[in-house]
């Protein structure tokens, strides 16, 4: 392999971790090989991943197939596209989002249909000049 293509590569998986620990952090995931081997493994179908594996995501060594990386997409509740390349996210106002908001997000996306409806009608009882302003 070339060096600019291996220099490339490493790139990406440096990237993917880092999306991986955002991802983790907003789910509010202990950023631990350990917790993320456990909890992938059961989510997952195919055979498990290792402590070490899970290290190398982690730490930026290695980057999972696409059908793992759909699996932890779909647990910490994240587009796989966003978590393997980075896509989608620059599309939107987001990427200003501190990592109390993005937990906020992350757990009203997590609630029924009845109970989205009474989080939204609760903020909208809260009087404008009573909401503080960055």
């Amino acid at each position: 392999m070339p060096f600019s293509q291996k220099k490339d590569t490493q790139r990406q998986q440096v990237l993917f971790s880092k999306r991986l620990a955002v991802a983790l952090e907003i789910a509010g995931v202990r950023l631990s090989p350990t917790t993320v081997q456990s909890e992938y493994n059961k989510r997952s179908g195919q055979p498990p991943i290792t402590i070490h594996a899970a290290r190398k995501w982690l730490i930026g060594e290695a980057i999972p197939t696409q059908d793992r990386i759909q699996i932890l997409a779909d647990w910490l509740n994240v587009t796989a596209s966003w978590l393997r390349f980075g896509e989608d996210i620059h599309n939107t106002k987001t990427q200003d989002l501190t990592s109390q908001e993005w937990q906020l997000i992350n757990g009203f996306r997590q609630l029924d249909a009845k109970q989205k409806v009474s989080v939204v009608s609760l903020i909208l009882t809260i009087p404008r000049g009573r909401i503080r302003q960055k």
